[in-house]
């Protein structure tokens, strides 16, 4: 339903998933389907509201709109904050829920928290309670988000390995 055009926030109501990460397990979403997914939503709205509330999209939107999927990529994967906002979090990645970590990329999430639990043990030793505090904070975030990352990453290796559906 959702490489048709359906948005996955509603495939996802449909199946009955309360996580979008679920949803995304089954579906390969690629930057060119959520665009083609844009437009065809875009094509059907118009087509239920007067034409003279429309515009022609100018080149300069057409490249903002694009743009805004470029900043998506980040080291660990991709950002999933909607279209035209600001990241919230100030780049603080691993702490955001809209990082979505790339499978490939675990490895770099256990360097970061080998990197994290050594500042954590200077900062111990420096009595700096207030920086342990954000440590302990973004260690769980990084655990939290490897573990949904394995879960994920198993989910679609299970995927491969069914027999496409009659």
């Amino acid at each position: 339903m959702v490489n048709n055009g359906l948005p996955i926030h509603i495939g996802a109501a449909l199946l009955g998933h309360s996580n979008l990460q679920t949803t995304r397990g089954y579906v390969a979403v690629f930057d060119d389907d959520v665009v083609r997914h844009y437009q065809q939503f875009l094509s059907r709205r118009r087509g239920l509201r007067p034409a003279e509330e429309y515009r022609p999209v100018t080149d300069e939107e057409w490249t903002e709109f694009e743009a805004h999927f470029d900043k998506r990529k980040v080291e660990l994967g991709s950002c999933g904050r909607p279209y035209a906002t600001p990241c919230a979090h100030e780049h603080a990645c691993i702490r955001c829920p809209s990082l979505h970590v790339n499978p490939t990329m675990l490895f770099r999430l256990d360097a970061l928290e080998a990197d994290l639990l050594a500042r954590r043990d200077h900062a111990e030793q420096q009595h700096w309670f207030g920086e342990l505090e954000g440590l302990d904070l973004t260690l769980d975030h990084l655990r939290r988000k490897r573990d949904q990352t394995r879960r994920l990453a198993v989910t679609i290796e299970q995927a491969r390995d069914r027999p496409p559906a009659r």
